[in-house]
């Protein structure tokens, strides 16, 4: 005789899961020691879960750092808006370009000589000429 398999219900919905969890997830963190007796003697203190004293401080901390974070990334967009706006078509970087190359072409090897062609300029005349 066979049994059959049948899916039981859990005993929790899925949203007396959430809302107990509410999304949260283990992790697993290396404490200094001096921090986590201080996190347990406030906790004791306080008569709080050490879980919410570390999610009150991490909290806290992401709010500071991301608040600087976000100044710093605005003084350095404001700072790039005005360079491009002292010189919108780069101009000037095009003209320190130029020069820098005008002033090493001497001594780069890669610039070449002009020289005029002897043989193959007079060959290319006849030939037009027919």
């Amino acid at each position: 005789m066979r049994s059959k398999a049948v899916a039981r219900p859990s005993r929790r919905s899925d949203s007396t899961r959430a809302k107990r969890g509410r999304g949260r997830k283990a992790t697993t963190f290396r404490l200094d020691p001096r921090l986590e007796k201080g996190l347990a003697l406030l906790g004791e203190v306080r008569r709080v879960p050490l879980n919410r004293l570390v999610n009150e401080a991490v909290g806290e901390y992401l709010d500071t750092r991301a608040a600087t974070v976000e100044a710093e990334l605005e003084e350095t967009l404001r700072r790039v808006k005005a360079y491009r706006q002292a010189d919108p078509d780069l101009e000037s970087a095009i003209s320190k370009f130029g020069d820098s190359e005008a002033e090493s072409a001497a001594q780069d090897p890669v610039e070449g000589q002009i020289t005029r062609a002897k043989g193959a300029q007079r060959l290319a005349r006849e030939l037009r000429r027919g």
